[in-house]
């Protein structure tokens, strides 16, 4: 359920609706009003509070077994959530399927006037109350509608991440790409860790595989195939180390315990000689502990809510 959005500034947007001599916006969507208690809608639905962001002092809250569809804008939406800020509603969360989003904003138009398009959304503001119309992307079915009171929404605004966001869109692929796989700091969900973990270790295992199976192939001096690996191969485990770490943050395990793990590592690889036959196969075994680590991360789910190492990420 897409409720945590991020929320432009939407003074100038609000000041120009006034201006334009718009008539005020609802502030009712099916049995909730703006500015309703959790106990009053709990009248209506079974609220459970999906997140509660506390640096904000808000509450999110998907709302079921109540009313499936009402008319809003005479177009059939669902009701998805609340936001709660300070016990009063801050915001109603709709959903309507995104082939019907381009007749939905036809209709707002001709009540709201002209929308302002912002990152990922279409606003339709006043000084009173404010509607926001996501944008779906390739993979969504469905839209996000929210009905917001314009000063909970200047409140519940976050532009300080949506300038940080626009900033590193413009720094490039290059910027992009250090960001994901080499710069640890931070939290990364389970869904977001994955797909990168698969990425860089999926080589990383081809990689590790040929230098078992074609050990052949690295005999010699000025060895291309040398050289070629240990590039390649450097880049790969460096990158898992800071999906790692950024996996363990999200779990909320201290960075130590992750030290501690290289260290029996080291140990293994030194001791190799005396308990392992060789070097070689000590190198070998703990490249494949470290792997199996690796893998294991993703099974374990991170905490739910802001620990020392950030917010919770948004996948």
């Amino acid at each position: 359920m897409d409720m945590d959005f991020n929320i432009p500034d939407i003074t100038e947007n609000a000041d120009k609706a006034a201006g334009g001599g718009k008539h005020r916006k609802p502030r009712r969507a099916g049995k909730i009003r703006l500015g309703d208690t959790i106990r009053s809608i709990s009248k209506f639905y079974t609220a459970t509070e999906e997140k509660k962001d506390e640096d904000r002092g808000i509450s999110f809250y998907s709302l079921s077994e109540g009313e499936d569809k009402f008319s809003f804008y005479g177009m059939d939406v669902s009701m998805i959530g609340v936001c709660i800020r300070h016990k009063k509603t801050a915001a109603i969360y709709m959903e309507l399927p995104a082939k019907e989003r381009e007749n939905f904003i036809k209709t707002l138009e001709k009540t709201e006037g002209q929308g302002q398009d912002a990152a990922g959304m279409t606003i339709f503001a006043d000084t009173v109350t404010s509607i926001f119309v996501t944008k779906p992307e390739k993979s969504e079915s469905v839209i996000t509608i929210a009905l917001m009171d314009s000063e909970e929404a200047k409140a519940l605004s976050d532009n300080e991440a949506i300038e940080k966001e626009e900033e590193e869109k413009s720094k490039g692929l290059g910027h992009k790409i250090f960001k994901v796989y080499f710069y640890p700091v931070g939290r990364m969900s389970r869904k977001s860790y994955i797909p990168k973990m698969l990425g860089v270790g999926i080589p990383a295992s081809i990689l590790f595989a040929i230098t078992c199976l074609k050990p052949e192939l690295f005999v010699g001096d000025l060895n291309f195939y040398i050289f070629f690996f240990l590039v390649l191969g450097t880049l790969c485990f460096i990158s898992l180390i800071s999906l790692g770490i950024r996996r363990l943050s999200d779990i909320g395990i201290s960075h130590l315990y992750y030290w501690l793990f290289f260290f029996i590592l080291f140990a293994i690889n030194q001791v190799g000689d005396t308990f392992l036959g060789s070097q070689l196969m000590a190198t070998r075994v703990a490249a494949v502990i470290f792997m199996i680590a690796v893998v294991v991360l993703a099974f374990f789910p991170g905490e739910n809510k802001k620990n020392k190492y950030g917010p919770v990420p948004k996948d």
